[in-house]
Formats: structure tokens, C-alpha cells, sequence
């Protein structure tokens, strides 16, 4: 060996000694720890009263949600969410986010506050704290990174409810003003910032060929009016293309509008319970009619079940030549409930 190939072989085992002691020094924090280390300092000081242990899995195209301490949610018993967290103003969520199989990402963007933008891997966990805007009514979260497809549909809402009571007209007025802020300057277009509508005591919503509500994911936010009588309609166009997450391939590869889901109107609770109001299977092209009482904070609409969908022409989808699978909400919103 001259004296070239002994100073090439130092430098290879001073750059190997180098990645070893950056590895061991950081080994903890790659399999405990995903965005900012310190992001959960700020909790050191707030009372446990005011946490919510937020649990999140990240599934292809939904967040599955758990939640313990300030909030227990429960949708009829059942302890998992599906792309949503309930919350009440000036609450924390101390925010523990895994992903099932997939690399994705936790955005939370209140412009008018705080962004909160975490990375998701397979095998690590990502925490971080988020405050609970003080205003009340839905903000959106969504993955912002591209893993599919059905990418743009993964977007959920955290819903902070009033600690009792409804909505005063004067928070809706708010969420109506930062709304049309963003809408008119630099989120022109955005299809996060859900509209605001008020039901007027008869609404009717109709999917579009996406399969969405007015071209929005979540749908838009309804308001109405403390202990009336609400009559929402929902159309479902028949879907007939691949650009319809209801429109899916069966077993023998032939593509079909999906009837094994259900439709409905679910009642959101100050403590977080869902409990099912009225909910039917669904039906295409006719009106499905919900009428029901406002008498809970708020309501979800639509289809808050995850449809599985699974691209498979002919049977031919297969990891080699590629796939496209996951459960995926589109159809579904929130009504806020104002009070007198």
C-alpha cells in the first residue's frame, strides 16, 4: 500500500468514525422524535386540565384521531375519530402523530395565528404542541404532502366547541371575516378555507364529479340558529369516472358506484361525543332529506366514514406495475350551531 492509497483509507474511516458518532449521539431523538425537540416544552406550564392528549395515526388519505384528557371524544362509543378533533378555546393539544405504512405530513395552518407544520415517517414518532385557536367553529388540517392520488381529500377540521352553550353570533362573524380575508388575498383559490353558509332553515348541498360539496374538502360550514328545525338536502350525482372516489373497482376489476356507505346527520356534544341523529345508505341522484332540531353545538354531514377505495382495472393492479388504495372522506362538513 503507498503512501495515496494510506491517506485515501484514513479519510474513508475518519468520515465513517464521524457518521458513527452523529448517529449514536442522535439515535434517541431519530426514533422518539419528529419535528422541533422542544415543541412540547410550552406544556411544561399549563395545567393538565387544559391538555388534550391528541393521538394521531396517519393512515393513506386519513388522520385517525384519539383524544384523552381535557376531551374524550367518542363517535357511539367508539374512541377513534376520523379526520376530526374537538376541542375548546384556549385549550392545548399535546400532539402525538405516527403514520400506519405511509410518509405524510400534519399541516395546520390558522393564518391568523399559528402555523403548525410537522413531518410524518414510517417508524418514527412526531410530537408537537398546538394552542387551540380561541375563537370558536372548524380550522382545517390537512397533509400537506403528496402521497397519492387522493392526497388533496386528506383534510380535517379541528372543531372547537364552546365550553357551553351555542355559537354567539359574534364568533361566527369572526370566522366569517378571516375567511373572506384569506379568500380575497393571498389564499385566492384555496379549497381548505371552507365557506361559511348560512342553512336558513332548508340548505341543499350537491356533489360535484369529484364527489365533493362545492368543489370544498371538508364541505361547506353551515350556521343555524339555536333549537330550530333544520332540513338539509343531499345529492349525490351518480358517479361515472376514476375522478369519483365513489366510483370503485370490485373484486372482478369492473368499476361501480359504492353502495355499502351510509349518509347522515350526527350531533357533536360540549364534552366531544358524536352521537348518530338520522343516517341511511346511500342513494344516488335524489335528494336524501335530513330534517332534525338544532339543539346540540354542532352537527357533521354527509359521509363521515372513510369509503375504501382501491383503483383496480380489470384486476391488473399489483405492486409491480403499481396501485392506488386507502380510505378517503370527501362528502362531509360541519353545521355550527348559533345562539339567540
Amino acid at each position: 500500500m503507498d503512501k495515496k492509497e494510506k491517506y485515501e483509507l484514513a479519510w474513508v474511516l475518519f468520515v465513517i468514525i464521524l457518521f458513527g458518532i452523529v448517529i449514536v449521539g442522535t439515535l434517541p431523538q431519530d426514533f422518539t422524535v419528529g419535528g422541533v425537540p422542544n415543541s412540547l416544552a410550552v406544556l411544561d406550564h399549563v395545567s393538565p386540565n387544559n391538555i388534550v392528549n391528541t393521538r394521531i395515526v396517519s393512515e393513506q388519505y386519513v388522520f385517525k384521531v384519539q383524544e384523552s384528557g381535557a376531551v374524550n371524544a367518542q363517535e357511539n362509543g367508539n374512541t377513534e375519530l376520523n379526520n376530526l378533533i374537538i376541542a375548546h378555546p384556549g385549550e392545548w393539544l399535546n400532539l402525538t402523530i405516527t403514520s400506519a405504512d405511509v410518509t405524510e405530513n400534519f399541516y395546520f395552518p390558522d393564518y391568523a395565528d399559528q402555523v403548525v407544520d410537522d413531518q410524518i415517517v414510517p417508524g418514527l414518532v412526531t410530537y408537537d404542541a398546538l394552542r387551540v385557536p380561541n375563537i370558536t367553529g372548524p380550522f382545517v388540517f390537512l397533509n400537506g404532502e403528496y402521497n397519492g392520488p387522493w392526497f388533496s381529500y386528506q383534510a380535517g377540521e379541528l372543531l372547537v366547541l364552546p365550553y357551553s352553550g351555542y355559537f354567539s353570533p359574534s364568533s361566527v362573524s369572526q370566522l366569517i371575516l378571516q375567511n373572506s380575508k384569506a379568500q380575497t388575498s393571498g389564499l385566492v383559490g384555496d379549497p381548505y378555507n371552507t365557506p361559511i353558509v348560512y342553512a336558513n332553515n332548508s340548505i341543499t348541498l350537491v356533489t360535484d364529479k369529484y364527489g365533493v360539496f362545492n368543489s370544498s374538502v371538508p364541505g361547506p360550514t353551515l350556521v343555524a340558529k339555536e333549537n330550530s328545525e333544520v332540513t338539509i338536502n343531499m345529492i349525490f350525482t351518480t358517479p361515472s369516472s376514476d375522478h369519483n372516489y365513489l366510483y370503485n373497482y370490485s373484486t372482478t376489476g369492473v368499476a361501480q358506484p359504492v353502495e355499502n356507505v351510509k349518509v347522515g346527520i350526527y350531533a357533536v356534544w360540549w364534552n366531544g361525543t358524536i352521537t348518530t341523529v338520522s343516517e341511511r345508505p346511500i342513494s344516488y341522484g335524489t335528494p336524501m332529506t335530513f330534517t332534525f332540531n338544532a339543539t346540540a353545538p354542532a352537527y357533521l354531514y354527509g359521509i363521515i366514514t372513510p369509503v375504501y377505495y382501491n383503483y383496480d382495472p380489470l384486476g391488473m393492479s399489483n405492486n409491480f406495475i403499481g396501485q392506488d388504495k386507502g380510505f378517503v372522506m370527501g362528502a362531509w362538513g360541519t353545521i355550527l350551531v348559533e345562539g339567540e
